[in-house]
């Protein structure tokens, strides 16, 4: 059973699951973040439905089965990877090593068969003793910013081994760190957080599902169009958030700057208007009525009264009967039925853009085409929904934390640039011979250059005689 968990190609499935899981989330509308397109699917997929509400797929992130996902990639992660140290055993196969095991007298050979399997190799030749140039080794490679740790030193010889960028072998072992701490909050997001879509008419309030002793008000509700064009340019809200009376927060927000009440976001997601206006102008003649919604008015100088009684604000035809394509004022039209005592019309269909139109609606609530009326419709005075939306991520600061051990990690592993010399000193009498291996993360390539001038300059510091024999 530990085999699958550490092994690689599980966990590339495993992600590649979690990646299919968060495309469904972002594909399928999801009842939290948009509850309208969320039912309307719904209403026009019910066999669907039916299959997506059994697997969560309208609420992924908060799914049992995805929040699964989460924690088994952390778990797998964690034994797969950061189990063992050191934190990269396995992932580099590193050139073997001098090794201290025994008395280095007996192991000069072994040492010597070591250094020929690494990927550079020079011999050096020193005028110096053995132990003058074991310093002067140690203290050139220092100086070029080499970490120096000595092996042993012993009459029969002396090693030392030296490390440049030595913290790149943690890169792989830190973001993968940062994986599991990502996981982890995500995990506190999907147990924790919420997001809720939260549609509060101007001039009123509405309770929070998720904190239902939360009620939001909505004081005021401005929208600005291009020129022209029904399309916004902008639009805000004056947000009011109190709990059992006490206020919480108030903020006017816009697009991308939310109200923040201790972590809880409310975001000005979208807007919208529903069937609900404050008036509508109806011009008969030279005269102006300005009719309430649901209130008849009289009209001057006639027998008749007039009721404005239904607006769409996009107005369309859905099998034969009134409807509304969205719920932006792109074709606002109002319903108006006029009375003469206890009698009354047919209610008759007038259009802000189109003041020559109008449908009569028949008692089985389909339209037909009616003569120009002389009466238009002149203004329209909505009431508008202002659509919240509200999030809390208790996981958001793990999360960060955790993508920047991440980030550093990468950086650490990609663009830090690790060297070995691997340095063995033997006497020759009252001079010296130095070996030197060079092992590099980056392949034999990137340390051609870097190592040759290396060994150049350690030659002019042990004043060598002899010619350097290197081998890539």
């Amino acid at each position: 059973m530990t085999r699958i968990f550490r092994s690689v190609r599980f966990n590339i499935f495993l992600g590649a699951l979690i990646t299919l899981a968060a495309a469904v989330g972002t594909l399928v509308p999801q009842t939290g973040e948009m509850p309208e397109k969320a039912a309307a699917f719904q209403a026009h997929y019910p066999q669907w439905s039916k299959l997506f509400d059994f697997f969560n797929l309208f609420d992924v992130y908060h799914s049992y089965w995805f929040m699964g996902l989460l924690g088994l990639m952390a778990f797998d992660i964690v034994l797969c990877k950061l189990w063992n140290l050191p934190p990269d055993q396995g992932l580099v196969a590193l050139p073997p090593e001098a090794t201290t095991e025994l008395e280095a007298e007996k192991h000069l050979a072994k040492k010597q068969a070591a250094l020929e399997l690494k990927p550079y190799r020079a011999e050096l030749a020193s005028p110096m003793d053995a132990k003058s140039a074991f310093a002067k080794a140690s203290a050139a490679l220092g100086a070029r910013g080499y970490r120096v740790h000595e092996d042993f030193v012993t009459a029969a010889g002396s090693a030392f081994v030296a490390t440049k960028h030595g913290v790149q072998r943690w890169g792989s072992y830190l973001a993968h760190i940062g994986l599991v701490i990502i996981l982890l909050g995500s995990l506190i997001k999907a147990i924790f957080g919420f997001v809720e879509m939260v549609p509060v008419l101007e001039g009123r309030s509405r309770n929070m599902q998720n904190k239902p002793d939360w009620e939001v008000f909505v004081d005021s509700f401005t929208i600005k169009y291009y020129p022209g064009t029904f399309e916004p340019s902008a639009f805000a809200s004056v947000l009011r958030v109190e709990s059992k009376g006490k206020q919480l927060g108030a903020k006017t927000i816009i697009v991308n700057d939310p109200l923040d009440i201790g972590g809880v976001r409310f975001y000005q997601a979208s807007w919208g208007a529903g069937g609900m206006f404050r008036s509508v102008t109806l011009k008969v003649g030279n005269t102006e009525v300005q009719l309430p919604q649901r209130t008849p008015e009289k009209i001057a100088g006639t027998p008749f009264a007039v009721e404005a009684d239904v607006m769409m604000p996009n107005f369309t035809v859905n099998g034969g009967a009134p409807d509304t394509e969205s719920l932006d004022l792109k074709n606002p039209a109002v319903r108006f039925v006029f009375h003469m005592g206890p009698h009354k019309t047919r209610p008759l269909w007038l259009f802000q853009n189109d003041p020559k139109l109008c449908l009569v609606e028949e008692a089985d609530g389909t339209l037909a085409q009616a003569p120009t009326p002389p009466f238009q419709l002149a203004g329209v005075d909505p009431v508008l929904f202002s659509g919240i939306q509200v999030a809390y991520d208790p996981g958001f600061k793990v999360v960060l934390v955790g993508s920047l051990l991440w980030l550093f990690g990468v950086v650490m592993l990609f663009y830090m640039h690790r060297r070995r010399l691997w340095v063995l000193v033997e006497p020759e009498g009252e001079s010296s011979r130095v070996s030197v291996g060079g092992w590099s993360s980056r392949g034999s390539q990137e340390f051609e250059r870097e190592f040759s001038g290396l060994m150049e300059s350690l030659r002019g510091k042990l004043e060598a005689k002899s010619e350097m024999a290197e081998k890539v």
